[in-house]
């Protein structure tokens, strides 16, 4: 599973994030057995206004609300619902 997928799950789910909005802080040490070269990078190349610029193969998904804290797209974690059969 994707490390997008296993972070929409974790929003979801209600293991991660504080409802839709999360903090690089919360994101690092909830992946912490991850990669940190990925996780320190993950939201903000996953940002739809300014990730497309420097991270193309991303799919962009996130708005930075203010320095570490970030807003998840609804309409992503409606995507992922449908994905897991939840709606």
């Amino acid at each position: 599973m994707t490390l997008r997928n296993r972070f929409l799950d974790a929003i979801i789910d209600g293991e991660l994030g504080n409802g839709i909005t999360i903090t690089r802080q919360d994101f690092m040490q909830f992946f912490s057995n991850e990669n940190t070269a990925t996780t320190g990078c993950f939201l903000s190349n996953s940002e739809i206004e300014t990730g497309a610029l420097h991270s193309p193969n991303y799919t962009h998904f996130t708005l930075r609300i203010s320095e570490g804290r970030y807003y998840v797209h609804p309409g992503a974690i409606q995507f992922r619902m449908v994905e897991r059969g939840l709606l």
